[in-house]
């Protein structure tokens, strides 16, 4: 598959911060506890932060926070852990709980015509579920028991894009039951997607003149 996944092992490195997160036991103020419930960010919340030298601008889908605890940044990337808003907070747990792994590394030339297919070589042992093409990024859904993301379904959804010359790499775990494993888990990824093209093609654009008085 892509060499950028290869030689930086995006998903492993992603999966190495998602290792200690139990997503069954977590409670809110403690670590990332997966609660959904997608409650409206409040201040203090993270909805937007910058990697690869500004070139990234990540933005989670509406009602996901980045985790300020889970995020990490190297000179070619980095990687962070974005969660429903409401787990940051005191809380009960809620049925439906999600979590979203983003890694992002430079990108090689093979990286800019990505398929599902490529996605499914770098999981070794995966089963194929699902693939969609049919969004902004190339998607799968697999059943990996040994995703090391602890009180998880072994079913989740994998994903990846270009942009700027970085690849970031996406993956989505819920438990077992949850719909964040069926489409609504690929809807939220491609929004992930689409806030995050948005916002990086647009932070260096100077702004919009005021328009003139009528």
């Amino acid at each position: 598959m892509s060499s950028a996944i290869r030689r930086c092992g995006l998903v492993r490195l992603a999966l190495m911060v998602v290792a200690p997160l139990a997503l069954a036991g977590c409670t809110a103020g403690t670590g990332a506890s997966l609660v959904a419930g997608t409650a409206d960010p409040q201040p203090g919340d993270i909805t937007r932060m910058s990697f690869a030298s500004d070139t990234i601008h990540l933005v989670p889908p509406t009602g996901f926070c980045i985790d300020p605890r889970m995020t990490g940044h190297r000179a070619e990337g980095g990687f962070a852990i974005v969660v429903p808003c409401s787990s940051l907070r005191p809380g009960p747990s809620g049925r439906n709980r999600a979590l979203i792994t983003v890694a992002v590394g430079p990108a090689g030339s093979a990286d800019e015509a990505l398929t599902s297919a490529d996605l499914l070589k770098n999981a070794p042992g995966a089963r194929l579920l699902t693939e969609r093409n049919d969004m902004m990024l190339p998607l799968v859904k697999l059943n990996m028991p040994d995703h090391r993301a602890r009180g998880a379904s072994p079913v989740h959804w994998r994903g990846a894009f270009v942009l700027n010359d970085q690849l970031v790499a996406l993956a989505l775990y819920a438990p077992g039951g949850s719909r964040n494993l069926g489409g609504r888990g690929a809807r939220l990824l491609n929004e992930l997607t689409a806030k995050t093209l948005e916002a990086s093609v647009t932070a260096d654009l100077p702004p919009s003149p005021d328009a003139p008085a009528q």
